[in-house]
């Protein structure tokens, strides 16, 4: 499979890593055949990167529709501002790619419906990169609490606090800007965790929430923006089995951060990545859950074989339905049924959201 990626910024490395440990483990499926990025510079040196790594250097492109054109590719990952996924999306498909996207799958529901309305048109895969739901520990821990380890689960917490210091998450300013980025850390860091929520316990059926922007101001010491996404919320939800949630998710906190997440069950807790502690006062730890539930993972090379991805584009709406139905209940002051955000029968945050998105020029 020849697989190129549109994009060579800060989270490209991430993918990059992760193709060379599949090489190393000997489930290469694919050659990086071609890399596109808009700065000639980034590509190019992306480009020795992968050499390094997987042994041969991709070609460099800085228009993704010329490699598309030219690349005789199979696949692509792309790693792009959020406000640009559906666009490059319909182009890839219409070019007879497949896609895997970077989290979240799109800026707002309506345009993660149409996605997946496009990727159905072209008879086209499109997987998501979402990584709360791979590797052992995950795998296992969502496998432990469906066989009842805990029993039912009551509740799930989940705190999410990071200190920027008024500086930028991960180094971007755009991630602060809701017509560029959907919300602030809400939808950029927040799709995982409603993805994870889900995966544990089924799909949430009502969300309600309360959102701020705290921070006016935000600056790297050379650009200063006034954010629009909202830099914190704080959110209950009911699953459709009738656990509760409670989650806070804020890059406004000051001194230190917090994280961690808390699923209760009739039975016991989970700590997830550490342990599950029972109520007869057992401690078993997150090595025996993996041995006993995901010894052997197998990472499906989706694409190649046309098989459902493990993360697919479905799930990856479903928990992009999540995040918007938490900013319209803030928006509205109601609770908020979650199939009514990805249906689009509720809008009023996201309408904001296309609002300031065609503000932009692209």
């Amino acid at each position: 499979m020849k697989l190129g990626f549109i994009g060579c910024g800060v989270i490209s490395t991430a993918h990059l890593e992760g193709l060379e440990q599949l090489k190393k483990d000997g489930k290469q499926t694919f050659d990086l055949t071609a890399v596109c990025d808009l700065r000639l510079d980034r590509a190019d040196a992306f480009a020795v990167e992968a050499e390094k790594r997987l042994g041969s250097r991709p070609e460099v492109y800085t228009d993704y529709r010329r490699m598309l054109e030219h690349g005789g590719l199979d696949a692509v990952s792309v790693l792009l501002d959020h406000d640009l996924h559906h666009m490059v999306a319909e182009d890839c498909f219409a070019a007879g790619v497949h896609v895997q996207m970077q989290k979240p799958l799109a800026i707002s529901p309506s345009f993660g419906r149409k996605m997946l309305s496009d990727a159905e048109k072209y008879g086209k895969v499109m997987t998501l990169s979402e990584p709360s739901v791979l590797g052992a520990d995950n795998v296992a821990m969502a496998r432990a609490v469906r066989d009842g380890i805990i029993g039912s689960v009551y509740m799930i917490m989940d705190y999410a606090t990071v200190t920027l210091r008024r500086k930028f998450f991960a180094g971007t300013a755009w991630r602060h800007m809701k017509g560029r980025a959907g919300a602030g850390w809400i939808n950029d860091h927040g799709v995982h965790r409603t993805h994870f929520f889900t995966e544990v316990n089924g799909p949430i059926k009502e969300v309600f929430a309360y959102t701020e922007i705290f921070e006016k101001q935000l600056s790297d010491g050379e650009t200063t923006i006034r954010p629009t996404g909202e830099d914190t919320s704080v959110t209950v939800f009911r699953f459709a089995n009738g656990g509760l949630g409670h989650w806070m998710c804020s890059t406004a906190a000051h001194g230190e951060g917090t994280g961690g997440v808390w699923i209760y069950g009739s039975k016991g807790c989970f700590r997830p990545g550490r342990y599950a502690a029972l109520e007869d006062g057992k401690i078993i730890p997150i090595s025996e859950i993996i041995e006993r539930y995901a010894p052997d993972v197998v990472r499906n090379p989706a694409i190649a074989e046309r098989k459902e991805p493990i993360s697919s584009a479905e799930r990856g709406l479903e928990a992009l339905g999540v995040v918007f139905a938490a900013l319209e209940s803030a928006t509205i002051g109601q609770p908020v049924r979650v199939q009514d955000i990805i249906f689009g029968k509720r809008h009023a945050y996201e309408d904001t959201v296309i609002e300031e998105m065609k503000s932009f020029k692209r």
